[in-house]
């Protein structure tokens, strides 16, 4: 029987040389304004992806020259942080240096940089690690940024420490190599022949790593802001009645949204309920799942590598049985509670601290940047740098200062007015609830406009009279689904230029998959579309209590087809 052939990243992942490549040669290059193709999938590891401006390359192929690229450079924020006041001020600084001048914040709750210059990577992420602000494992085939529901252990009710918990499972998780700190920080050549021959033994990825990227959150009870159930591995801590201690933590495996459009080999998949087990056991039952994915996973096709596929075959009830064989003892039974929720944690708030409040700030499309009417970049900077506030970025793309005096809530809010900073009062509901990815122009996977075009798009539906209207809408340039459209009311996922699928019947709450609607539709005719959907469910729903989400999922499609069209 011959052997299956593994894709290219396989190769590349084993002879990287504990994921150094020759990074610290191409980094020298002075000649070229990219990297070899190779070292771009080892950079990916150091939480650095090679961009190109998009919105350039017709007119630059047509000079015949070469793309204008560009890098973009991920943080690694566990928990989402916490953000002291002056890794912030170094932050915000190094975004007007190196970089577009803008800071974004991901879905994955950490921050990105964009538009670096490759003369520039090394200066900024040396200056970030001198700060103890770190990029690596930030991207790549390993465990990503671990996130966390973003006021766990400062609310006032079923108070637990999740962002601590992230930081444990980052720290276990976290590859072994010493290569990225050898480039970035130290600056040492790190392909001598010494260094070749010391390439550091990693016991949970091996030299393969894992066959695709890797996702954990830590969720809560009462909040799905982080959407639990599309992590790779989905973890909440469970209280229970009378005196609200924890008895465990319930374990679900197996989440994942991306997929390939008309490619039924690949879909979105929620996670499965796998079992219980006691908080001194949780890190230890995170890693062994790992090494089941590492060794299990698909290496000889990556649009199937993700865990997801590997629970899709297996079944949760196998994996639990290589689970507990390998971990030596048996999970307890998965406890039935899933979030009913989801935090609005906008505004001021008191914490569970005594005389602490903490204050969250809608940040549209996690875009943190000055516009000529706001100042939000210049505003943060200078109030968290002026009352030293510790900040948190959090799953839905906004920040929350925390741990602030009471003494200072005057004060801050006229800073926030000087700088016409509204927390989220003169933002509609539809539009608090909406995320969209980057897309265009910078993200190469990218089919469709996302962040530029979202926006656009709410006001349209608010002069429609729509704005009060609770209904989640998310849209994605392409199907990897970054802004998490899968498990919106309404997922707007790009198919090709100004053109996108309408997927309707998700859970408010993203615990149930929406479906695919309609395909290929022109951008001009979404807020037309939407409206139409808004007016027929707000007719004809059974009580005013019965979600968007809900009342589509039980429609027949094909009829609301002709409603709309």
């Amino acid at each position: 029987m011959s052997e299956v052939k593994k894709v290219k990243n396989e190769s590349i992942k084993e002879s990287s040389n504990g994921l150094r490549g020759t990074i610290a040669e191409e980094l020298n290059d002075e000649s070229s304004i990219k990297f070899s193709e190779d070292n771009l999938q080892v950079l990916k590891f150091h939480g650095i992806y090679q961009q190109d401006d998009r919105d350039k390359r017709k007119a630059l192929i047509k000079e015949k020259k070469e793309r204008d690229y560009s890098f973009m450079i991920r943080t690694k924020n566990p928990g989402g942080g916490n953000i002291s006041s002056d890794q912030w001020n170094i932050l915000n600084g190094l975004s007007d240096k190196w970089a577009n001048g803008t800071l974004r914040i991901t879905t994955r709750e950490c921050f990105q940089f964009h538009g670096i210059g490759k003369k520039n990577l090394w200066n900024l992420v040396n200056e970030m690690n001198k700060n103890l602000i770190s990029s690596y494992g930030a991207c790549g085939d390993i465990n990503r940024n671990t996130v966390a529901s973003p006021l766990s252990d400062i609310r006032n009710d079923y108070n637990y420490d999740s962002q601590r918990l992230a930081h444990d499972i980052d720290r276990a998780t976290l590859a072994k190599s010493t290569g990225y700190y050898q480039i970035w920080v130290d600056g040492e050549k790190v392909t001598t022949q010494e260094n070749l021959d010391k390439v550091e033994e990693d016991s949970l990825y091996g030299k393969s790593y894992l066959p695709r990227k890797f996702k954990i959150g830590v969720g809560h009870q009462l909040d799905n802001s982080i959407d639990v159930y599309t992590q790779d591995i989905g973890i909440i801590p469970i209280h229970k009645a009378p005196n609200d201690s924890i008895i465990g933590f319930n374990i679900l495996v197996g989440g994942g949204l991306g997929s390939h459009h008309r490619q039924s080999q690949t879909f979105p998949r929620l996670a499965d309920e796998l079992g219980m087990c006691a908080e001194d056991q949780v890190v230890e039952v995170v890693k062994t799942i790992l090494k089941i994915q590492r060794d299990n996973g698909c290496r000889t096709n990556r649009k199937r590598a993700r865990m997801k596929y590997l629970l899709e075959e297996w079944g949760v009830k196998k994996f639990r049985q290589e689970l507990e064989s390998r971990l030596g003892y048996k999970l307890k039974e998965y406890y039935a509670s899933a979030p009913n929720e989801i935090d609005d944690y906008y505004g001021w708030h008191p914490q569970i601290q005594a005389n602490k409040y903490f204050c969250g700030i809608y940040v549209e499309n996690g875009r943190i940047k000055d516009s000529d009417d706001v100042k939000l970049k210049t505003g943060l900077n200078e109030i968290i740098k002026k009352f030293k506030i510790e900040s948190r970025l959090t799953a839905t793309q906004d920040v929350i200062l925390i741990n602030i005096d009471a003494s200072d809530i005057d004060e801050i809010k006229k800073m926030l007015s000087s700088y016409n900073i509204d927390t989220h009062k003169n933002y509609s509901p539809l539009r608090k609830f909406s995320l969209a990815c980057p897309a265009l122009p910078t993200c190469g996977l990218a089919m469709a406009e996302a962040e530029r075009y979202l926006p656009k798009l709410m006001t349209e539906l608010e002069i429609l009279g729509y704005g009060d209207e609770k209904i989640k809408i998310r849209m994605s340039g392409c199907p990897n689904s970054c802004s998490r459209p899968p498990v919106s009311e309404i997922g707007l996922i790009g198919s090709t230029l100004n053109k996108y699928n309408i997927y309707l019947g998700g859970d408010h709450l993203g615990k149930r998959l929406n479906r695919l609607f309609l395909e290929l539709v022109d951008d001009s005719k979404l807020s037309l579309i939407i409206s139409k959907l808004i007016e027929h469910w707000k007719v004809n729903r059974e009580t005013n209590e019965e979600s968007f989400g809900d009342f589509y999922n039980d429609q027949d499609f094909e009829k609301i087809k002709q409603l709309v069209q």
